[in-house]
């Protein structure tokens, strides 16, 4: 059975205004909109992103059901990307150049990889990444399940195009006063003071140091 993955980072988003109630058909209808377009066949070096749900990854079909996450919307949205294997062009471009005993030139080069992208890229399958998000409605807030800049541009834009909102990722204060955690919560939240980790190659003791406190410590013993 498919699942929400267990593991890796997660990025809170929040927007103001209205959004439609993913409970309701207009909810997947509008996914369905902005659906997942295939690229597999394209003869050119392609991204195609567009929503898809757990139950079906092909982007096919939208139903209300699919998107019960439980405590939240579930959202799924696939990104297909399409480029030609640099290990394929410099095997052809190495074979061409010791069929010619010499170096190609720039044009030469250039010409030999439209060639081999016009004769190869039908044949290429994309790289898949599919990416999870779960959206609670009511608290106007969304979870993103990838924190690389790449899956959370697309997300952003994704919703944006499918729903005219505007998502804002929330800092840690933020996130912390939208659980309604209580007044009493909120206003120790809101005194805190920002805590500033030390840079982690700062933190970690050089190589002289940790063999003297290893010395030390044989010494202790």
């Amino acid at each position: 059975m498919v699942a929400i993955r267990k593991s890796g980072g997660v990025v809170a988003f929040h927007w103001q205004g209205k959004l439609t109630d993913p409970r309701e058909d207009a909810f997947a209808d509008a996914l369905s909109q902005r659906r997942f377009r295939t690229i597999e066949n394209a003869a050119s070096e392609e991204v195609s992103v567009g929503w898809v749900t757990p139950a079906d990854p092909t982007g096919d079909s939208f139903a209300t059901e699919d998107l019960d996450g439980g405590a939240g919307a579930w959202l799924r949205f696939r990104i297909d990307k399409k480029s030609m294997p640099m290990k394929w062009l410099q095997i052809h471009r190495d074979a061409a150049e010791k069929a010619r005993g010499k170096k190609l030139s720039a044009r030469e080069r250039r010409e030999l990889k439209d060639d081999l992208m016009d004769q190869l890229l039908p044949r290429v399958l994309p790289t898949i990444t599919l990416v999870d998000a779960l959206l609670f409605h009511d608290r106007r807030t969304v979870l993103l399940f990838a924190t690389s800049k790449t899956a959370r541009e697309a997300f952003v834009k994704l919703m944006f195009e499918t729903f005219t909102v505007q998502l804002d990722q929330g800092n840690p204060l933020e996130n912390g006063l939208r659980l309604d955690l209580g007044e009493e919560e909120d206003f120790a939240l809101e005194r805190l003071e920002p805590i500033r980790w030390p840079n982690a190659e700062r933190a970690q003791p050089s190589a002289s140091l940790a063999a003297a406190a290893a010395s030390a410590a044989e010494g202790d013993a």
